[in-house]
């Protein structure tokens, strides 16, 4: 079956990207927060057996993709995937799934990373799911001052400082071109990083134009401008930066 370029683009924001063979394509499997038990990678194994050409990939965001599949097959593919607990998507002119290190588990980690990201996707990607924003936005975290999940280049960076104190970013991009985001003054609580977080999505859905990345949007407007915005705090706390 032929399908247009309208339609291949209208499967991929729903998370089935077209293969460079122009025929079939990869489902983007969720992974929240990274953590896979065995019942899912059994499933995901018996379906790249049954209809792609029998494995998956890892992406660097901590999700899964099943190549080589036929677009007659991919709503067999997202029954199948359903009945196990995994849902397809995560891509989209939408909140992206949160990018997280295992601060769970990682002795270097400020606060518990897979709580807070188990928080970003229930609030920002679901909640959001059908909020169309300008571009893709993406939140990344990292549960120490290392910054494994490069952090300065989320549209909104969450990096721990001290236990249960981060440092945000806001304003960095990474893909054909990058921006290094900038740090917001001062250190916040979880619950105060998600406010933040949550008024930089909604700035950008009424202040970025369509297919503007958040970077740029802070970039025209100004650093300073939305980040006095976004923390309430006088433009002078940004002057002496």
């Amino acid at each position: 079956m032929e399908l247009t370029d309208e339609q291949k683009k209208s499967l991929q924001g729903q998370g089935y990207i077209a293969n460079r063979d122009g025929v079939h394509f990869s489902c983007r499997v969720l992974i929240p927060a990274g953590r896979m038990n065995a019942q899912a990678a059994r499933k995901l194994t018996e379906v790249s057996e049954k209809y792609g050409q029998g494995y998956y990939t890892l992406t660097q965001r901590l999700n899964v993709e099943l190549p080589w599949l036929q677009y007659e097959d991919l709503e067999a593919v997202a029954k199948e995937l359903k009945e196990a607990g995994l849902s397809i998507g995560g891509t989209g002119l939408r909140v992206r799934p949160a990018h997280i290190c295992k601060g769970n588990v990682c002795k270097m980690s400020m606060f518990d990373t897979e709580e807070v990201a188990k928080q970003i996707d229930e609030r920002f990607y679901k909640g959001y799911y059908e909020v169309k924003l300008p571009n893709k936005f993406r939140i990344l975290v990292s549960g120490c001052g290392n910054g494994c999940t490069k952090p300065l280049l989320g549209c909104v960076g969450i990096r721990g400082r001290k236990p249960d104190q981060v440092a945000i970013s806001i304003g960095g991009k990474f893909g054909k071109d990058f921006v290094v985001g900038r740090e917001l003054p001062g250190l916040y609580s979880i619950s105060e990083a998600l406010e933040i977080s949550e008024k930089a999505i909604s700035y950008y859905r009424v202040n970025g134009i369509p297919g503007e990345r958040f970077a740029r949007t802070v970039e025209r407007i100004g650093f300073e401008t939305v980040g006095s915005f976004l923390t309430g705090l006088p433009l002078s706390e940004f002057n002496n930066m």
